[in-house]
């Protein structure tokens, strides 16, 4: 499959597709996890659309099972 008018391959597309999907997914984590408040919340929403991957490997690791002690 072949975007001729951008030209943009399966590869490319890959590359592009799959990082939206991780911030996509991550944010709905965020929004449905129980175990953060509304502050932290907020916090991590805006972390994770300034810095994208990066806010999401973070996330990932620091914020997901945290409760109210970060």
């Amino acid at each position: 499959m072949n975007l001729s008018f951008i030209n943009i391959g399966t590869t490319e597309m890959l590359y592009l597709l799959v990082p939206i999907l991780l911030v996509v997914y991550t944010i709905y984590h965020i929004i449905t996890n129980d175990n953060i408040t509304g502050d932290k919340r907020i916090l991590w929403i805006v972390a994770v659309v300034l810095f994208n991957v990066i806010g999401c490997i973070f996330y990932w690791w620091f914020g997901k099972d945290k409760s109210n002690n970060i």
